[in-house]
């Protein structure tokens, strides 16, 4: 089988569009339908349902998508194994970052990697409104080779590697009526209006872990936010409070920060990989490299 067909068909799978996949691969869109079309014949079943209107997987496309993913990461990886032995490391890693929330030494450590691998090319992918669980998705269908993640326990088909864990603290504005403490009971705030990390993200499995172990259920969240500057300022402008990593107290000394004095939430950093895949030449180096670090 052509692994550029298969190239091919991934990509307009996961554009559902001749046209974008074509851009995307920088092709002209007859070749790309010719390539999709052999790729047919060869498999003796249509792939897409094509319409004027739109494009959709069939089945038979819907079965392959993991199992193209799965080849020409394999394709990839075989490439960077014998250039690795024929002059030093090259080839790609595709990189799962958290926004504000990936730890301050990643910088630092792309940069050392970076300088002691310069033929390998780094992409790096925020996730989408899901956070963690966005990440966890794109390692299983081999879409990232590794990823920073936010967790509180074991993720199923991943293998975690741990480098940090944090505690979260409560923050509220300065003239807020708990403005005037130091720590808290979660009891004392089952009534406040939260802002909350969306469902999916590891702090927020982090503060409803705790609420829940404390024997409280009924928190109110009243908005959701990813991103943790626009959660800082939507507490500096009495929105209402947030749970957030102690390490951002320096960044906000307008606000006020309380400690958890019972069932503090905390969270891990950890880097994740596909549990079931091997690791890449260049994701295996990547890990070894952050680990030392």
């Amino acid at each position: 089988m052509d692994v550029h067909k298969l190239g091919h068909f991934l990509a307009v799978a996961e554009e559902l569009s001749f046209t974008k996949a074509a851009a995307r691969l920088h092709v002209v869109q007859s070749g790309l339908s010719a390539s999709v079309k052999s790729l047919e014949r060869e498999l003796g079943t249509p792939l897409f349902d094509r319409t004027t209107q739109r494009v959709a997987l069939t089945e038979a496309g819907r079965v392959l998508v993991p199992e193209a993913r799965r080849i020409l990461a394999a394709v990839r990886d075989a490439h960077q194994a014998v250039d690795e032995v024929r002059g030093g490391l090259r080839g790609t890693l595709e990189l799962g970052i958290l926004h504000g929330l990936t730890p301050a030494h990643v910088p630092e450590s792309l940069a050392a990697f970076r300088a002691d691998y310069p033929q390998v090319d780094i992409h790096l992918i925020a996730p989408g409104y899901g956070g963690t669980s966005d990440h966890a998705v794109s390692l299983l269908e081999g879409r990232l080779d590794l990823a920073y993640v936010m967790t509180t326990g074991s993720s199923p088909g991943l293998v975690l590697h741990t480098l940090t864990t944090e505690a979260l603290v409560l923050a509220c504005a300065a003239d807020h009526p708990l403005a005037v403490r130091s720590d808290i009971d979660l009891g004392d705030v089952l009534d406040a209006e939260f802002i909350d990390f969306p469902v999916g993200w590891g702090i927020r499995s982090a503060v409803d872990r705790s609420f829940a172990a404390a024997g409280l259920h009924q928190r109110r969240t009243t908005l959701e936010m990813n991103e943790i500057n626009t959660i800082l300022d939507l507490v500096r402008h009495r929105l209402g409070i947030a749970f957030v990593p102690e390490s951002f107290r320096a960044q906000a000394p307008d606000l006020r920060f309380l400690r958890v004095r019972e069932y503090e939430p905390s969270y891990h950093i950890a880097i994740a990989a596909d549990r079931a895949r091997p690791l890449s030449p260049v994701a295996r180096t990547f890990l070894a490299a952050v680990s030392r670090r």
